[in-house]
């Protein structure tokens, strides 16, 4: 890590640009602020699959590996994907990459149809 003063001006600037960045988001969002940015930072993704209990993980994995590539053009490994099992779904699963998301859950058809 250099010492400040060895850091030439186009340097300082993106430091500075990073701290005030990192100050808005940490003030505005919070924890999930500084969660977002040390993600934006780093370039990694948070890959993340909601599913039904009864459909079970592995078959939550075949899908979201079919809807992150369709949708998201990615490819993550099952160990950078977080899996959550909730019963309010009534079947299905959702798939997130950081803030985007694609549902298919029997809640949205069962929404649709109240209308």
């Amino acid at each position: 890590m250099k010492n400040i003063d060895a850091l030439s001006l186009p340097e300082m600037k993106v430091l500075l640009w990073n701290l005030k960045t990192y100050s808005d988001m940490s003030k505005k969002l919070g924890h999930r602020g500084r969660d977002l940015f040390q993600r934006q930072i780093t370039g990694s993704k948070n890959f993340v699959v909601e599913y039904f209990p009864a459909f079970g993980e592995d078959a939550a994995w075949e899908q979201a590996q079919v809807v992150f590539k369709k949708s998201f053009n990615s490819s993550p490994k099952r160990e950078e994907v977080q899996f959550e099992a909730k019963e309010s779904m009534k079947g299905g699963m959702k798939v997130f990459v950081d803030d985007n998301m694609v549902d298919i859950s029997f809640t949205k058809v069962e929404r649709l149809l109240q209308k």
